[in-house]
């Protein structure tokens, strides 16, 4: 089928998230045929178009149900309309930051969200947002974007070098990560997966 990658994500040490659709409107968590996640130097680039033959990977647990194992794949060429071909195939959330995930993102104290099992899994890990309000960026403590004066916020995980300011009305990606918590942590915390944003459109 064919495939146009939309994201580059950062993830640690050396791996990195490839993130698709396809013409028909599937998203995909591109994974190497190992079903594993790439290096820095994988060929695959935001705005492409590849034809690809694919495999789901096993042992999938939701919400990340996009892992997908690439087999064969060719480069075809190159989508000149991002957001075009992904508001014809998917339908994103708008508003707030509360909004996306269906909802159901939650927020720790100091403005991070992520989404839990007792706060109710969304259908998917990644989806397209379109905020009514500027996102600003930061870098401290660490990169991601918020609304102003809010504290909550997405890391910003994207491999393009970040914006100042995404306007509002602007389709961005959000994702998010793996099942996580830190290894210290009381056995009374539930596992989380943390909202990331990874590009724009």
């Amino acid at each position: 089928m064919t495939v146009v990658i939309l994201a580059r994500t950062r993830m640690s040490g050396a791996k990195i998230c490839i993130g698709g659709m396809s013409e028909e409107g599937q998203s995909f968590r591109l994974m190497n045929a190992q079903c594993n996640y790439h290096t820095n130097a994988c060929v695959y680039m935001v705005g492409e178009r590849w034809h690809m033959t694919l495999q789901p990977c096993e042992g999938l647990e939701a919400p990340h149900l996009e892992d997908t194992a690439v087999l064969k794949s060719k480069l075809i060429g190159i989508e000149p309309n991002l957001r075009g071909f992904i508001l014809h195939r998917a339908t994103p959330w708008t508003g707030g930051i509360d909004t996306i995930f269906e909802g159901k993102i939650l927020f720790t104290y100091n403005g991070s969200g992520y989404i839990s099992e007792s706060g109710g899994l969304p259908g998917a890990s990644t989806g397209f947002w379109i905020p009514n309000e500027d996102l600003q960026f930061s870098d401290h403590p660490r990169p991601a974007y918020s609304l102003r004066n809010d504290c909550r916020y997405l890391a910003y995980v994207g491999t393009a070098k970040p914006e100042p300011v995404i306007r509002s009305g602007t389709l961005v990606r959000v994702s998010l990560a793996k099942w996580w918590k830190p290894r210290d942590a009381d056995d009374s915390l539930e596992l989380r997966c943390y909202a990331q944003l990874s590009g724009w459109y």
